[in-house]
């Protein structure tokens, strides 16, 4: 179906155009979850490959389920209700700390972050850090976001049409927002270096998961020890050169780096000594890229899968920014776009699992939970779950028509977390990959295959099997 500019201009009046019904549904790959709880044996067999392949079919159909193997002798309690990951994860948030299993994954790269740390450790860096990313503070940050899009585009244009791996170049276009936001850097030969790392770090860490969950000790290796080991030493090597740099030079506060240097805790006023801010750094940088990568990767799949929805992206870009540079004024226009974002970390969470451990006792949905749990929402699940929304696997943007989104509970989509603990950096990334895809689909054309298929692998953030390649034509 051919979309036209005034049809764009028609939905901004309140009216929406169909694009549902002018193709046929679209049900992209998922999960085909076991009918049961794995063995244990089972369980060790597919959760380093996959751990969303460990998950069985009744978690996408009940809200709790509560298992307590002799070994380990620990219980798990994973939670897919809203109502109860409401009570939990919001209400009772003072009981959670963050898992031992993640801080244990997470340990060697970014130590005891905003993204990791507990109590009043995690509380007084959150304090520091909440005022860099509020709405005004990051709307500056468009034109480095718009910069990067467009590099990114000529080099699609220079190479000409072809299938590439979108997912490489998400990375690569992502991580140059955040060098040049954050780092005040646009020396990719550095970024080169920081993307091979988080990717020798990622693709291990489901290894890491493994031993934590059967707590095996730190010391004792496994098939990703060394690469783990060796990336998070580069990553941190790095982030402290650049904080070395920036005191030596007494350079700009005009970045995320620059503004963490001078920012106090409002209430103590104490800064950052270097060790945390090289782990912020580094929490900013591998949450900070490779989240949003993942989401552009998986949105440009579903929509070179859907080319009503592509054009319908395209005409509103058209219609909004004239065929001009993406600004700040236009995020809040482009609709459409944000639509079909937010629909597709719906089908695919960028972080798909969120793990709690807690430190009081907790009786929900009728399960008595002993401190020390391990209490899992897994957002995959969730976004998924058959309870609780209409037609879960198919790809369907308006089900974030205003109207509509107003129904949905915030404990049913989680694409951020929810609760204190919610994504410091969600409004840096919505808008960033708002202008990103903007800008992608204005000028270039991306079809599907017809066969590549992959399947959803987590690893932290949330991986298609085999990378994703994709034909870009330049219109």
């Amino acid at each position: 179906m051919q979309i036209r500019e005034q049809d764009v201009e028609t939905e901004m009046n309140g009216k929406p155009f169909a694009v549902a019904g002018s193709e046929p549904p679209l049900y992209p790959p998922g999960i085909t979850p076991p009918d049961e709880p794995l063995s244990l044996l089972a369980f060790l067999m597919e959760f380093p490959k996959n751990p969303l392949r460990a998950l069985p079919r009744k978690l996408y159909e009940k809200d709790i389920l509560v298992l307590r193997p002799k070994f380990p002798k620990i219980t798990y309690c994973w939670i897919t209700g809203p109502q109860l990951i409401e009570e939990v994860l919001i209400k009772q948030a003072q009981s959670l700390n963050k898992s031992p299993v993640e801080k244990r994954v997470f340990a060697k790269s970014v130590g005891d972050s905003v993204l990791t740390a507990d109590m009043d450790h995690w509380r007084w860096q959150r304090r520091v850090m909440a005022p860099l990313f509020r709405h005004q503070q990051i709307l500056e940050y468009v034109p480095q976001m718009s910069e990067a899009a467009a590099r990114q585009v000529a080099i699609w244009q220079k190479a000409g049409a072809g299938v590439r791996d979108i997912e490489d170049d998400m990375t690569e276009a992502t991580l140059a927002v955040i060098m040049a936001t954050m780092l005040g850097s646009r020396d990719m030969e550095i970024g080169h270096r920081i993307m091979s790392a988080t990717e020798r770090y990622l693709s291990k860490s489901s290894w890491e998961a493994t031993f934590a969950i059967l707590k095996l000790p730190e010391w004792v290796p496994h098939p990703g020890s060394w690469r783990m080991n060796s990336s998070s030493h580069e990553l941190r090597k790095i982030m402290a050169g650049f904080i070395a740099e920036r005191r030596q030079s007494g350079g700009k506060d005009d970045d995320l780096m620059g503004r963490l240097l001078v920012a106090r805790d409002p209430e103590t006023g104490e800064p950052m000594d270097d060790e945390v801010l090289i782990n912020n750094l580094s929490t900013l940088l591998l949450a900070g890229h490779e989240t949003t990568a993942k989401a552009l990767t998986w949105t440009l799949y579903l929509l070179a899968r859907s080319p009503a929805w592509q054009d319908a992206v395209r005409a509103e870009v058209a219609a909004i920014t004239g065929g001009e540079t993406v600004t700040a004024e236009h995020i809040d226009q482009l609709a459409i776009t944000t639509r079909v974002i937010k629909e597709a970390m719906r089908l695919y969470p960028p972080v798909p699992v969120i793990a709690r451990v807690n430190t009081q006792f907790l009786q929900v949905g009728g399960e008595n939970l002993p401190v020390g749990s391990n209490i899992v929402f897994p957002a995959f699940v969730i976004h998924r779950h058959r309870k609780y929304w209409d037609d879960p696997d198919r790809f369907d943007p308006d089900r974030f028509l205003p109207e509509k989104e107003k129904a949905i509970s915030r404990t049913q989509y989680l694409p951020f977390g929810a609760g204190p603990r919610v994504c410091i950096g969600q409004s840096f990334a919505m808008m960033e990959a708002v202008v990103l895809l903007a800008t992608f689909i204005g000028a270039m054309r991306f079809e599907w295959d017809g066969k590549h298929s992959p399947e959803p692998i987590s690893r932290v953030t949330l991986r298609p099997e085999g990378g994703m390649p994709l034909r870009i034509e330049p219109l």
